[in-house]
């Protein structure tokens, strides 16, 4: 089997990929060790929230500029619901440096913004407990998007352009041959020019000189049930990120019309690989709805529902980049929990680096490569 360019990896990037480079008419293959939308990936778990106004800095904003018209483009061409545009809301004190940062970041970009004093938000959203130092940054261009579909849309809009996917196949290891790369399966070798691994916790299977550099995080997701689940849908209660009195909570409205999700930070070490995902005690679900009933008192603090997931990470949080010009090798992986907002661009910037196309999207500062280790 051959072929000019191999993503191994269909997940938040590789599938991204994929849709990008069938779109420009290359010859490309996808491989995925599961199936495609499986529930082991980083992405799975109903919901992720999209932001335009981003505390984590201003030079983020054009990229997310970017993705939420990609985001745009593949509902269009794929015929799926995968976003909806409900907006965010930051909630946290007044003067604490991350609301500061969004609100500069909209301001900036003259991005379509409100800004809420307690007054307001008790006004707006009662769903939310605020109290009188309570103020928040209300993103319009924001909302929640649908992973497991948006992995099947890209694949799927990919394969309508003549992407090849191959599926429950696992990658061995590579090796060279002719002057081409061999990906060595399970299922049999594929000769390419190129490859983009984006296999996302699996990927020092593949690049175990990268173990030590690269940790494994436990994901926990929980979701409530709502005394009053009409408060809760995506045209009453924008999706939000909460950071007061020590705790840090994120959730989305509701999809399924009976819960919500309302989610927190990773509270686990870092695991060796994802089959090593801790179960949930009953302490840490008492604690997280102890949370979530407190900041949304409409809430039942028993959650409905939970499960864990994973999510591989840098040191700086930035996510790994590294197109090897040597050896055709692309590394697209290591988002560090922020990824999937971003998901179409990176698949964009590996589809321009994978072909040579100039962009302006990509600036080495937004990523780390293999030789920072």
């Amino acid at each position: 089997m051959e072929t000019d360019v191999v993503v191994i990896g269909l997940g938040s990037a590789g599938s991204m990929a994929l849709w990008q480079l069938a779109k420009r008419d290359v010859r490309t293959i996808g491989v995925e060790q599961f199936g495609i939308g499986h529930a082991r990936g980083s992405y799975a778990g109903d919901s992720r929230l999209f932001r335009s106004a981003v505390h984590e800095g201003p030079r983020f904003v054009p990229m997310l500029a970017r993705a939420r018209e990609l985001w745009f483009e593949l509902e269009h061409d794929s015929g799926r619901h995968l976003y909806d545009e409900c907006g965010a809301l930051q909630i946290g004190d007044a003067g604490s440096g991350g609301l500061l940062k969004s609100i500069a970041s909209a301001e900036q970009f003259d991005l379509p913004h409100e800004i809420l004093d307690a007054a307001a938000l008790r006004s707006r959203y009662p769903q939310h407990r605020v109290d009188d130092h309570t103020v928040a940054v209300l993103d319009h261009r924001a909302g929640s998007l649908y992973p497991e579909a948006s992995v099947m849309a890209a694949v799927e809009t990919a394969k309508s352009h003549g992407a090849q996917v191959l599926t429950n196949t696992e990658v061995i290891d590579f090796d060279e041959a002719g002057g081409r790369l061999q990906i060595i399966t399970d299922h049999g070798t594929i000769a390419c020019d190129k490859v983009v691994v984006a296999t996302g916790s699996w990927t020092t299977r593949l690049r175990p000189d990268l173990k030590g550099f690269l940790s494994i995080i436990p994901l926990s997701l929980t979701w409530f049930m709502p005394r009053h689940p009409q408060m809760f849908t995506p045209e009453r209660f924008p999706v939000f990120i909460r950071d007061e009195d020590g705790v840090h909570l994120y959730g989305t409205p509701s999809h399924d019309s009976y819960s919500i999700k309302v989610a927190t930070e990773p509270l686990w070490p870092a695991i060796g690989s994802p089959d090593e995902v801790p179960e949930f005690s009953r302490a840490d679900l008492t604690r997280i709805g102890s949370w979530a009933a407190n900041f949304l008192p409409d809430l039942n603090p028993e959650p409905v529902k939970y499960s864990m997931h994973h999510e591989l990470c840098t040191p700086g949080d930035l996510p790994l980049v590294d197109l090897d010009a040597d050896t055709g090798m692309l590394l697209l992986t290591a988002f560090s929990g922020r990824g999937f907002k971003f998901a179409p661009v990176y698949g964009q910037i590996a589809a321009d680096l994978i072909t040579g196309t100039p962009t302006d999207l990509y600036d080495p500062s937004f990523a780390l490569s293999a030789q920072h280790r």
